[in-house]
């Protein structure tokens, strides 16, 4: 079997793709509303779709680059070629069940709790040293949220009208 350094890059980069497309298919499910708004509640979502398509395509791209090439000590024993690293699967996951969850959750605990739910997945997603205090930013990152959203028109789900 040949080595492809780029594979599990390759593998990241599909999933970071695919979920991009389940988050654009979930954005088409939600209600637009009728008013004058210019920025409505599917931009943002739409944005970060967006983002994780074109992201995950560039790290294919990269990935696939790297097809045919020697592991990081070719043939000739030459130690100056970088290794190539590993993915982070877990991160990975984490990542895509909290956004995955996010999406799944807005409308049945509302956009405070489920983005507090978000922020704190990342938080361990990125293995951060201070529980505690990720969960405080979380909740505080997705209270501003929602009252920004709120002064700028955009309706959202709300857990407990008029607090949260």
């Amino acid at each position: 079997m040949t080595h492809w350094p780029g594979r599990h890059q390759a593998y990241l980069a599909i999933g970071v793709i695919v979920l991009g497309l389940a988050m654009a298919l979930q954005i088409t499910q939600m209600p637009t509303g009728g008013g004058y708004a210019r920025v409505g509640p599917n931009f943002f979502p739409g944005l970060i779709a967006a983002g994780l398509i074109i992201a995950g395509g560039a790290l294919l791209l990269k990935s696939t680059r790297s097809l045919g090439h020697a592991s990081p000590t070719d043939e000739t024993g030459d130690e100056g070629v970088p290794p190539v690293p590993e993915a982070e699967w877990r991160g990975f996951a984490l990542v895509s069940g909290t956004v995955l969850a996010h999406l799944a959750l807005i409308g049945l605990i509302g956009f405070t709790l489920s983005a507090w739910l978000l922020c704190y997945g990342i938080c361990r997603a990125l293995d951060t040293p201070r529980r505690t205090l990720d969960l405080i930013l979380s909740l505080g990152l997705a209270l501003g949220l929602f009252h920004t959203f709120r002064a700028l028109g955009v309706n959202l789900p709300a857990f407990i009208p008029g607090v949260l």
